[in-house]
């Protein structure tokens, strides 16, 4: 892998149909950013940090959210898996152990856990409980906008730290 692509990104609707249409959309919206972010640079730039002490990097960005994203994997019943983002099983970090050579595998991973998230909520309403939670699908999906809007503003940081690309 040469350079990660950059996808396009399209605009949420300013009046969405409904409250789940918003918050799919929002969501996606922020999950694309992320990528955009990523997109054409190699996988030694995704590995660079921002400023020490910092360990943060875009690709730490990304193997982290693939771990997030597991928040709706619970709805599907299934056993969650590492999705790569732990090099080393049972270590949590995530952010801090990057390897340039598994990039194409770390993106691979994040788009895997997207599209179990995505099919694990598929049709369920967003007052469903979290299987064994107290908090609703309703609660996730305004928890995760909020996860990655934070982190892309970290990636923004990161990016013009890179090569200078600002905005989104």
């Amino acid at each position: 892998m040469s350079m990660w692509s950059t996808p396009e990104r399209p605009e949420p609707p300013n009046n969405p149909s409904d409250e789940r249409a918003a918050l799919e959309d929002r969501l996606e919206y922020q999950r694309t950013t992320l990528l955009q972010k990523c997109g054409g640079l190699t996988p030694e730039q995704l590995t660079l940090r921002s400023v020490p002490p910092s360990k943060l990097s875009l690709l730490g960005l990304v193997r982290h959210l693939s771990g997030v994203e597991a928040w709706f994997h619970a709805y599907d019943g299934q056993p969650d898996h590492l999705y790569f983002w732990n090099y080393v099983p049972g270590s949590p970090n995530s952010f801090d152990v990057v390897d340039s050579a598994r990039a194409a595998d770390d993106l691979a991973s994040y788009q895997a856990s997207v599209t179990r998230s995505r099919e694990a909520v598929a049709g369920l309403g967003l007052d469903e409980a979290s299987p064994g939670e107290d908090y609703t699908l309703r609660w996730i999906y305004l928890h995760m906008i909020e996860e990655y809007a934070r982190h892309n503003g970290h990636a923004d940081l990161l990016r013009e730290r890179i090569d200078g690309a600002t905005g989104e």
